[in-house]
């Protein structure tokens, strides 16, 4: 028996040695003609800045700086197919605080997490197979793999998930989209799972594992008018029944009218899949944190009690809600361009993307989420996440074009509503208002000058303050220099 199956064995492979050398004869010049395919149409996204950043105000100052890369290099198309692989490299913080100084900024060449300094990371991103099929009215892709999320409720350069996405573009310029996410993580949901202790396990894998399903419909310019749109749906298994966003403007040939609607659900009894071999099931609405009182230490060095008013409570919200109003002018031929809006909000809260901003279109530098990067802005988990709260904003931009290279800019905002804003005690101190020391209800003004030098296409230089004034006394001044692959 036994020489039986060696025969066999031995027959096989002698057919597979007398295949292989026959394909030996006649694949080299195909296999060279493939690999030269997808090294010849390589090509590169991304971005890397260098950031320095201070701040003022009634607490001291202080100072930080911020290295970050991101760069995703997609193969050329051989019969439709490439492959993507991406990188992903940060060192430093972008938000000081009175205490923050860079004099020990430099801790090693590689920017790996060491210890609890959480924002030092490097390791790779995305890397993704990709298929592209043409047709004459239509083009379709899909890529299965660790790809960026590239969608409204998301920021496309450093959220990710593990999944697929398809795209089916028509010749009107209709998009289709559907994306399926088996594990995923945004920047601001793993700050949040930080700051609520769902990482605490060693078995922590830095996603959440609940499935996520988004659909989406986008136009632009649609049937040669003034008219673009974007419509996308999802939903993220036991964590988000729905997630909603409506964005329409009409441009009139320089003039603009946009309009933004955005929603979400929480479900009443949210579980988060952090593969640590808990579901953290519990939170739910009515629930304290498992240790009570506040977040990131006390008032002066007190024990807990940061905000006084801050909602930061599993109280979460199950109904949120945002609408963006603006009107703008844009035109390449004027040297003046601006937008003037309003933000507001309605049901339980205002927590409704999955990012802090998404596809939001507004004004301002630093109070939508660069005084404290876990709870800000409108992301689900953040501080409009909480029952019982509103946002109301008024803003201006406006921007003066100086050459070709150069411009000058000007952004103002008014925050106001039950906002459950999260100023850190090292903003406020005992000095500030009782507002301001309560967190939560606060009205303050950010005023923001800037000057932008872009010297070659992708290359740019900002400088940036903006400056609180209200129930707030803060500044904040920012020197970034970026270039974009």
């Amino acid at each position: 028996m036994r020489n039986k199956i060696s025969l066999v064995l031995a027959g096989l492979l002698g057919s597979g040695l007398l295949v292989a050398d026959e394909a030996n004869t006649q694949a080299p010049s195909e296999a060279k003609k493939a690999l030269s395919g997808f090294f010849d149409g390589m090509e590169a996204k991304g971005f890397a800045f260098a950031r320095y950043t201070t701040i003022d105000g009634r607490a001291g100052t202080g100072a930080d700086q911020q290295y970050r890369m991101k760069l995703d290099l997609t193969s050329g198309k051989v019969e439709g197919w490439s492959f993507t692989g991406g990188i992903m490299f940060n060192y430093g913080g972008s938000n000081p605080t009175a205490t923050s100084n860079t004099d020990y900024g430099a801790q090693g060449s590689m920017a790996v997490i060491t210890g609890k300094n959480y924002n030092d990371r490097f390791g790779v991103a995305t890397f993704s197979v990709n298929k592209e099929i043409v047709t004459q009215n239509t083009t379709t892709t899909f890529n299965f793999g660790r790809l960026n999320i590239d969608n409204v409720f998301a920021d496309k350069t450093t959220d990710l998930g593990t999944g697929g996405k398809a795209r089916f573009k028509t010749s009107s310029g209709i998009t289709y989209g559907a994306d399926y996410f088996d594990s995923w993580i945004t920047s601001h949901a793993i700050y949040n799972m930080r700051s609520f202790g769902l990482n605490a396990s060693s078995n922590y894998n830095g996603s959440l594992g609940n499935d996520l399903i988004m659909l989406s419909i986008k136009g632009d310019k649609v049937g040669g008018s003034g008219f673009s749109f974007n419509v996308a749906a999802g939903h993220a298994n036991r964590l988000l029944d729905y997630l909603a966003f409506v964005d329409a403007k009409y441009d009139f040939g320089g003039f603009y009218v946009l309009g933004q609607v955005s929603a979400a659900g929480m479900t009443s009894n949210p579980a988060f899949y952090t593969g640590a071999g808990t579901l953290y099931s519990g939170y739910v609405t009515g629930n304290g944190q498992p240790w009570g009182g506040a977040i990131n230490g006390g008032i002066n060095g007190g024990s807990r009690t940061d905000y006084a008013g801050f909602n930061n409570n599993m109280d979460w919200a199950s109904s949120r809600g945002i609408y963006n109003i603006q009107i703008g002018y844009k035109s390449k031929e004027a040297p003046i361009s601006g937008k003037l809006g309003y933000i507001g909000s309605f049901g339980d809260g205002y927590g409704t993307l999955l990012d802090v901003k998404g596809g939001l279109d507004m004004a301002g530098k630093f109070w939508n989420n660069n005084y404290d990067a876990t709870n800000e802005g409108f992301g689900f988990m953040g501080a409009g996440g909480r029952k019982g709260t509103n946002i109301q904003v008024v803003y201006l931009a406006l921007n003066l074009a100086l050459g070709k290279s150069w411009n000058l800019g000007l952004d103002y905002s008014r925050i106001s509503g039950d906002n459950n804003y999260p100023f850190v005690a090292n903003v406020i101190s005992t000095a500030a208002s009782e507002a301001a020391l309560a967190g939560k209800g606060i009205t303050f003004h950010e005023v923001a000058p800037s000057l932008t030098y872009k010297p070659i296409k992708n290359v740019t230089a900002v400088a940036m303050y903006g400056r609180n004034f209200g129930d707030v006394n803060y500044g904040k001044a920012r020197f970034e220099i970026r270039y974009d692959f």
